[in-house]
């Protein structure tokens, strides 16, 4: 197979996944509650496992007894609008870890404490945001909220994608993600900013506060995807897979697809509830 039908089989499979994919999660949105809490918790199992797996066989490889039940932990907490459990659930996390970490290498502090706070990492980079999810699937008007971040990340990913392929000329970060380019960025920054917009409009939330939020989420998108590429290039790998648990066909793994959702979650939620 050429590289050309590998580039259009590829892109077949992204497309189908996509249009299957999409429908759940706004069904997901929409319905909330313990649906939206297990899918969340799914998507936040899988990612810290790849999180962990980047950094497999180094001295800074998180622990993935710990770091699953943390982000559990931490994401029941928002469900249930727990903030002892959430906070409290990021002590035990770091003092367990620590246990761990300094059993299994007694003579390396260095090693331990390394591990230590990977594993906080982990817990925080996909917990926290993944949790502001759940907390936002509480508001009033909860579904448009999280349809405008989704859209916003769905579509700037989206448009960069095709506005790189069809007018991309100047690399974006090279040394990080080659194949992105400013022409995408800018593609994908209008592509994420216009339907955001209108869904914002139709649910009555407008205002002056909310639209410059919605100018500055494709950027703070584009900034999670290129932190993911840069984690990946830092440890030599592809892709986030782990293997056996490659459930997106097309995209490499969870956290390749939600890398610019969690910084989009985290950025929106922030303003919202500091500025909106």
């Amino acid at each position: 197979m050429s590289e050309q039908q590998k580039a259009q089989s590829n892109f077949r499979t992204r497309v189908i996944t996509a249009l299957l994919l999409i429908p759940i999660s706004i069904f997901g949105m929409y319905i909330g509650g313990v649906i939206w809490l297990v899918m969340m918790s799914i998507i936040g199992i899988i990612g810290i496992l790849e999180f962990f797996a980047l950094a497999k066989g180094r001295d800074v490889q998180g622990s993935a007894i710990i770091g699953v039940p943390a982000v559990l932990l931490i994401l029941i907490g928002f469900h249930i609008k727990s903030n002892p459990l959430i906070f409290g659930t990021l002590l035990v996390c770091t003092i367990a870890a620590f246990i761990l970490e300094t059993t299994r290498h007694p003579n390396n502090l260095r090693q331990s404490v390394l591990q230590t706070g990977s594993t906080l990492l982990g817990v925080s980079y996909l917990g926290f945001p993944l949790g502001f999810l759940i907390a936002i699937s509480q508001w009033e008007n909860s579904f448009a909220w999280l349809l405008i971040i989704f859209i916003l990340t769905w579509g700037c990913d989206t448009f960069a994608y095709f506005g790189g392929r069809k007018w991309g000329k100047h690399k974006l970060a090279p040394r990080l993600s080659p194949k992105k380019t400013v022409e995408g960025a800018i593609v994908g920054s209008i592509g994420g900013f216009i339907p955001a917009l209108l869904i914002l409009l139709v649910a009555d939330e407008f205002s002056i506060s909310a639209m410059i939020m919605l100018a500055i989420a494709p950027a703070v998108a584009i900034l999670g995807d290129l932190f993911e590429s840069g984690l990946k290039r830092f440890f030599g790998v592809k892709d986030s897979h782990v293997a056996g648990l490659n459930v997106i066909p097309g995209h490499g793994g969870v956290l390749d697809r939600i890398d610019s959702l969690l910084a989009v979650a985290l950025f929106c939620y922030l303003w919202i509830v500091l500025l909106v």
